[in-house]
């Protein structure tokens, strides 16, 4: 039903663009003056398959304690001045770069591998989670060479439940899932 929708508007209009999906979470951006440290700007950038750690009940049957790994997502960056607009597949997540700290806000969904490794980026591989104000900051890592730069963090999301995802985001030159 939704293509056909999208042929009505697509015929009206001349396009079929979809919105992007906000989640948000309590994660804000701060006031800063501050000089980012990076341009991101049309960059693509993917995180890393890092651990997840459920910190509370309610993410189908996962426990507190239970750890998974993270499925790759690719993250495009449009960036002017400190303010920083990210693409998630579907989903928006604004930040603001202030010297080396990237902020973040918003939310995206978040799969984690099967018991066989696989990402499936399903339903029941994951949850929409939005980033929380005491875990919203990834630090930017420069270095000589461009292709070794990171963004590191541990980010504090919420969905069904809480949990912590210790995050390694690295360039990308092509999308990388």
């Amino acid at each position: 039903m939704r293509w056909i929708a999208c042929i009505c508007i697509m015929v009206a209009l001349g396009s079929c663009k979809e919105e992007l999906s906000f989640i948000p979470g309590t994660g804000t951006l701060p006031d800063c003056d501050d000089a980012p440290i990076a341009d991101l700007n049309g960059e693509l950038w993917f995180n890393d398959d890092g651990p997840v750690t459920v910190l509370t009940e309610g993410c189908l049957d996962a426990v507190p304690g239970e750890m998974f790994t993270s499925c790759v997502e690719n993250w495009a960056f449009t960036q002017n001045g400190n303010d920083v607009s990210i693409v998630v597949d579907e989903y928006r997540v604004n930040g603001r770069l202030c010297g080396d700290q990237l902020h973040l806000e918003g939310g995206w969904w978040l799969s984690v591998k099967d018991e066989q490794g696989a990402c499936w980026y399903e339903e029941e591989d994951g949850d929409e989670m939005g980033i929380q104000s005491l875990g919203n900051v990834v630090t930017f890592n420069p270095d000589e060479d461009p292709d070794q730069e990171t963004m590191t963090g541990l980010l504090l999301l919420k969905g069904s439940c809480e949990v912590n995802y210790q995050v390694t985001f690295r360039r990308a030159s092509e999308p990388s899932f």
